[in-house]
């Protein structure tokens, strides 16, 4: 057992609090470049193959000094926190833009426009967008398929979010008040995180959504918010990032490039065509109405392309390398939904096409109303109920506590209909068993992305 049971002993309990205490000391003070990794191998913890030694009172995989087994790591406290006493709230859905919004405009190559550094950056002047210069890093299929709607995210430390929008009714929504500022805790009997703790999409709760569909490009201006100190980070996670759209059929520019990132006080211009894979090969004649964009009106625009590879959800993270877990278990993750003419998100358009799967029926496509996200995501923090990440623990961190949508065991009131649920692994090394509590039977009809050729 990694963590301690509720029965270990209270000598116990507090051994392996000390011992978790000084590991995090040490990890805080090696990202704030109060220690080197040359002191810690000169005083004995630090080992020649990178990693923090088993020593008594600083591991929980030494012998304990009153049982003889392994220490353990204390649990996470509760705070009095009951399971599935809080709402479970829906995905915050971010707004359309058109284009022609974003200052400064969006350019195919990379705006080197400079702009000074902020002192912990470094002395001088850099370029506001984060994307390499030249034409090597410039945008492809600009002009083949140019950016129609636009969405722009800051990255930034946990705050309330005043604008929550999740696109359904309150009754919808377990009662959640959209109105009312959403809280900044995993749960309302738990400490708020610090915004050096939990960094998401826009500085808030819940996880961001963005609505696409095929045949509408999308320009993606996501800036870089967080804190310029990199020491700033509450012993976890690094603050320049790379964004990768999981699964997304996108150029290499776009894609997230582990080496691709950017820093506080730049954006990045991502630009995702949403074009169906084979589109300059298969289909080209745009005549399979199965493979097209859903329009406002209901109607489909036919696009070329091989329908059979039809995406629909997907999820966006950052993809900076050797730092990606720390990030996405930090908060870096959104998630996707791809329309397309086989997958409206309209349940009531009976064409022949539409897959009619569970969504609603008051837009022509995009219907959130029994269309639910889900990220499900195993964290961990200490004593004092902030977020935390062991960045020694190289096989993958395993919490102990069980989030759905970052709030801890939440409940989800709904109708007795079906539902689709789009369900996210959000954890960083922990696999999932999913079933009903009530052995009633689950219909998966998609994969990591594409739909299945049948249920």
């Amino acid at each position: 057992m990694f963590f301690l049971g509720g029965r270990a002993s209270s000598i116990r309990v507090r051994e392996a609090d000390n011992a978790r205490r000084n590991r995090q000391e040490v990890i805080k003070a090696l990202c704030s470049g109060q220690v080197t990794r040359r002191e810690l191998f000169k005083w004995g913890v630090f080992t020649a193959v990178g990693g923090l030694m088993a020593k008594h009172g600083f591991s929980p995989f030494v012998g304990s000094a009153w049982a003889g087994a392994f220490t353990g790591v204390p649990a996470s406290p509760l705070f009095g926190a009951q399971p599935f006493t809080q709402p479970m709230a829906r995905f915050d859905v971010q707004p359309r833009k058109p284009v022609a919004a974003l200052s400064p405009a969006p350019q195919r190559q990379s705006n080197q426009t400079m702009q000074a550094l902020h002192p912990a950056l470094g002395t001088g002047y850099g370029p506001i967008e984060g994307r390499p210069p030249g034409e090597g890093w410039s945008h492809q299929g600009w002009l083949s398929h140019p950016p129609q709607v636009a969405y722009e995210v800051w990255q930034r430390g946990m705050d309330h979010n005043y604008n929550y929008n999740p696109q359904v009714p309150a009754s919808l929504n377990c009662g959640i008040d959209s109105t009312q500022p959403v809280q900044t805790c995993f749960h309302a009997s738990m400490p708020d995180q610090s915004p050096l703790s939990v960094w998401t999409f826009n500085g808030s709760l819940p996880p961001k959504l963005v609505l696409a569909r095929y045949g509408e490009p999308i320009l993606l201006r996501h800036h870089n918010d967080l804190p310029r100190d990199a020491a700033q980070n509450n012993g976890f996670g690094i603050h320049s990032i790379s964004t990768h759209n999981h699964n997304g059929h996108n150029p290499a520019e776009s894609d997230g490039f582990t080496g691709a990132h950017f820093y506080p006080g730049q954006f990045y211009d991502y630009h995702w065509p949403m074009a169906h894979a084979g589109f300059r090969t298969f289909n080209t004649s745009a005549s399979d109405r199965r493979c097209g964009r859903p329009n406002d009106d209901g109607s489909i625009t036919n696009l070329p392309g091989d329908w059979r590879e039809t995406m629909s959800t997907h999820w966006f993270h950052d993809h900076m390398f050797s730092f990606t877990s720390q990030n996405v278990y930090k908060g870096n993750a959104a998630m996707m939904n791809l329309y397309s003419s086989v997958d409206r998100g309209n349940e009531e358009i009976d064409d022949g096409v539409n897959l009619r799967l569970p969504s609603g029926r008051a837009r022509a496509w995009g219907n959130l109303d029994y269309d639910v996200n889900l990220t499900l995501a195993d964290k961990a923090w200490g004593a004092d109920g902030q977020l935390i990440y062991d960045i020694f623990n190289f096989d993958g961190l395993v919490g102990d506590r069980m989030t759905v949508n970052f709030l801890f065991k939440p409940y989800f009131e709904v109708e007795r209909r079906k539902y689709r649920f789009r369900i996210l692994n959000g954890s960083v090394a922990r696999f999932f068993k999913l079933a009903l509590s009530d052995s009633s039977p689950m219909v998966q009809i998609a994969n990591d992305g594409n739909l299945l050729p049948a249920p």
